[in-house]
């Protein structure tokens, strides 16, 4: 709808509308009724920028039918010649207003004289946004709003009565205990397909999940900025379960599967190709390499959003979502950083008297660099919601979906399918082994709060002795406790 017809509406229903009246009066009589220019910038406040090629137009607001329409330049500036006197509104649309479900901001302007006008149009900060979706208490503390739409990734139409997962993890600390929480909320799309999540945690990872009818997006995080509002759209498409062989001895995993295919290019912090990558989607068994020019293609992915997961030699490990929708290139291109411009300084520690034989051993393969230990400040730094969200990043570890929307954990086995087979690791919980098949949701086995340390050895030629496998897989070994405040065990 234009501004027009938008005036007319609001007019004859008796709309309020918010504006900031510029006046310009007087005029010698018996001259001829003046005419001025007015001009201004369209701003985006959610940016901090202008807002080059938003339609602006001014009408009539005494029900005159007089009304003209241009589009800002690339700088965001607008301009109206020859603008009579009378009492005029301007506004401007945009696709960002439409992603925000916002009516066009609308200026009064009164022309009495032939002086210029100067007018300012913008999208609204973030914080008025928030406020006004959220009541003004969500605009003054540490939460924020998730803003967007669920759509198909067929034709990027909205999906009425979509539902959107949303968890993300809170460390609580009361009567001197510190322990962790995993909130959780489903939100409904409305009749536009629009969602908005209030009281989500600012500069927080925020897991997200989208599923219509029986289409599906995959998990996949994001972070709320600072300034309290994240516009993300999530795409949702149908998928089929496909089960795979991952070696002789373990039951056939379920993968997410379709049609679509994604393309692109991995390139290091100073645009050079990065060859020999590992490029996966979650949930999918679909794994490619680059090439000597860092490009890649994997096949039969479902559609939607989904985890897009880079690993390279030398590089850290980069995980981000990717929308694959049909009409698109279905390409991204992905930017890896190298690991010295993110390590540690170096630090000297006292030799410590160990409490435990359990101890002992465990700082004894800490240093002996074989396995893959997360220990406490690593566990602290990450604040994960599940125990495979820390399993994700280890190399040779390959995290699918599991029975009953769980997931599950395999590793690299002997040869296979996608050039390595795979294989249900042995577990042990504070040097007990457990049970670990399809029938029970790996999460369950302990909570995210009690864990102290993990140790992977994603082969059996590398396991411990004192931890041993028994199915010739890798082991992987969970220590549970109180956390200290330090990271230290």
């Amino acid at each position: 709808m234009r501004l027009v017809g938008l005036l007319s509406m609001m007019l004859a229903g008796g709309w309020p509308i918010a504006t900031r009246s510029v006046v310009h009066a007087g005029h010698l009589a018996g001259d001829r009724p003046p005419a001025t220019m007015v001009t201004g910038v369209v701003f985006d406040s959610l940016e901090m920028r202008v807002l080059p090629g938003a339609t602006v137009q001014i009408a009539d607001a005494t029900g005159r039918s007089w009304s003209r329409t241009t589009d800002a330049d690339s700088i965001g500036r607008f301009a109206f010649s020859d603008v009579p006197t009378g009492t005029y509104l301007l506004g401007f649309f945009h696709p960002k207003l439409d992603s925000l479900a916002l009516a066009p901001p609308i200026l009064r302007i009164d022309v009495r004289t032939d002086q210029p006008i100067q007018a300012r149009l913008a999208i609204p900060s973030a914080r008025t946004i928030v406020r006004a979706l959220c009541g003004v208490k969500a605009a003054t503390d540490s939460s924020g709003l998730l803003l967007g739409y669920v759509r198909g990734a067929d034709n990027s139409m909205p999906r009425a009565n979509a539902t959107l997962g949303v968890r993300w993890a809170e460390i609580i600390i009361e009567k001197g205990a510190i322990h962790q929480e995993v909130p959780s909320v489903e939100a409904s799309t409305s009749a536009t397909g629009q969602f908005a999540v209030c009281g989500v945690p600012l500069a927080t990872p925020i897991v997200l999940q989208a599923a219509s009818a029986s289409d599906s997006s995959g998990a996949f995080e994001v972070t709320i900025p600072p300034s309290g509002l994240l516009l993300r759209d999530v795409f949702v498409a149908p998928f089929t379960r496909t089960k795979v062989a991952v070696s002789d001895s373990a039951p056939p995993v379920e993968m997410l599967r379709g049609t679509a295919r994604l393309r692109g290019q991995v390139v290091g912090s100073t645009g050079r190709p990065v060859a020999g990558a590992r490029v996966m989607v979650w949930g999918t068994g679909a794994e490619a390499t680059s090439d000597e020019d860092g490009k890649f293609t994997l096949g039969a992915l479902p559609g939607g959003t989904h985890t897009l997961e880079v690993r390279a030699v030398g590089f850290s490990p980069v995980q981000r979502p990717v929308d694959i929708v049909q009409g698109t290139p279905g390409a991204t291109e992905v930017e890896l950083t190298t690991f010295g411009i993110t390590l540690d300084t170096v630090r000297v520690v006292a030799k410590r008297l160990y409490t435990s034989r359990r101890e002992a051993e465990f700082e004894r393969r800490l240093r002996s660099g074989v396995g893959h230990v997360i220990d406490e400040a690593e566990i602290e730094k990450r604040r994960p919601m599940a125990i495979t969200d820390l399993l994700r990043m280890v190399p040779g570890v390959m995290v699918v979906p599991g029975q009953r929307s769980s997931e599950d954990v395999l590793m690299r086995g002997g040869l296979g399918i996608m050039g390595g087979g795979y294989c249900r690791p042995d577990v042990l919980i504070d040097g007990v082994r457990v049970v670990n098949d399809e029938t029970f949701p790996f999460n369950s086995m302990v909570s995210v709060s009690d864990l102290r340390a993990v140790e992977v050895y994603a082969r059996a030629s590398l396991v411990p002795a004192e931890l041993s496998s028994l199915s010739g897989c890798g082991v992987i070994a969970i220590w549970t406790g109180p956390r200290r405040k330090s990271g230290g065990r």
